[in-house]
């Protein structure tokens, strides 16, 4: 079954079915709830370029929305174990954090730290094996199936990181592509014009309006987000011709 499994992860077109095929394996290995987050491009400084946190799994929302706190996540990122949520919640100073998970018996946790797996990235998979599963049930769960799941969590994240993770809430047009990438080969915004037939006041434009849908302030940083997010470096300008490097 392990191998079917990481086939299935493996096989995913998209983080969405990567996401179905990891829960499946997770509920066969005794944990009924899961949740994996990670963040990826880590090492680009800028925070406004870094790509937004992923968050995927089978929690109820409620309980999905209060365990999202960056907190928990920067709290076991190199820490693989059974952890107590209020041990956690009180470590952070924030005890209402994890009140209405404790009452409903999600005390005990499994963590699987995904530090260092993937390049330029952290992550973390928390595991539970249901309401009112105790910390010595865990580890038995743990004790038979870890090894496994160690694996899988490891095979999932490397996928993750190949696929086309994130992009901009307004994607850009294919002309907006087309000058940024003149312009990051090195392209004046004169040249831009030359090349593509376009007065400079039009080139200027698709620079700016470029900036806007990317969320950045300057053409670098949109240079940078618009690679980040896959939309730039596609090898040929859309109208078909090389760049003039």
């Amino acid at each position: 079954m392990l191998t079917e499994f990481i086939q299935n992860v493996v096989s995913a077109a998209s983080i969405g079915d990567a996401n179905i095929a990891f829960v499946e394996a997770s509920n066969f290995y005794g944990y009924k709830l899961v949740q994996y987050r990670a963040t990826f491009s880590t090492d680009i400084p800028v925070p406004s370029l870094r790509e937004a946190p992923i968050v995927i799994g089978n929690l109820p929302k409620k309980m999905h929305a209060e365990l999202i706190a960056p907190e928990l996540i920067d709290r076991t990122i190199r820490t693989t174990g059974v952890i107590s949520a209020s041990a956690v919640a009180e470590e952070l100073g924030k005890p209402a954090l994890f009140e209405r998970m404790i009452s409903q018996g999600f005390d005990a946790v499994q963590v699987i730290s995904l530090h260092g797996t993937a390049l330029n990235s952290c992550g973390v998979v928390l595991l539970w094996g249901g309401s009112h599963t105790s910390a010595a049930r865990l580890r038995e769960i743990w004790d038979r199936n870890g090894a496994a799941m160690r694996l899988l969590s490891a095979v999932m994240h490397m996928r993750i990181a190949t696929l086309s993770r994130s992009t901009p809430e307004r994607n850009l047009t294919p002309r907006q592509r087309e000058v940024l990438l003149w312009r990051s080969l090195g392209k004046t915004i004169s040249e831009i014009s030359i090349i593509l037939g376009i007065t400079v006041a039009t080139v200027e434009k698709h620079l700016r309006l470029a900036r806007e849908n990317l969320g950045v302030e300057t053409t670098p940083q949109a240079v940078l987000k618009a690679h980040v997010t896959q939309q730039l470096f596609n090898g040929v300008p859309d109208d078909g011709k090389r760049p003039l490097i």
